[in-house]
């Protein structure tokens, strides 16, 4: 005699997650010349060499949540087994 058993197993999984962040400001460059403190507002920039090739990138970002990442899936499996019996006299 033999038996087959199906079984469907279906897991449902949600992740949230929130990354938090310091408080960061920075600034890089060439050719260029910040006239004070880059937290201070009133800060301006100004090239060293007129005319040559310059570049200049200013990072600020405030404290706290900076990023959320929410992950969702569903995990199916399937699972099949065979019994065989066997009966003598």
């Amino acid at each position: 005699m033999t038996s087959t058993t199906t079984t469907t197993q279906t897991i449902s999984e949600t992740v949230n997650q929130e990354v938090y962040g310091a408080e960061v400001k920075t600034w890089s460059g060439t050719n260029i010349t910040p006239s004070g403190d880059i937290a201070d507002t009133a800060t301006t920039f100004s090239l060293t060499t007129p005319g040559a090739d310059f570049q200049l990138e200013i990072t600020e970002r405030s404290a706290g949540l900076i990023e959320t990442i929410d992950t969702i899936r569903d995990i199916s499996t399937d699972s099949t087994t065979t019994s065989y019996s066997v009966f003598s006299q």
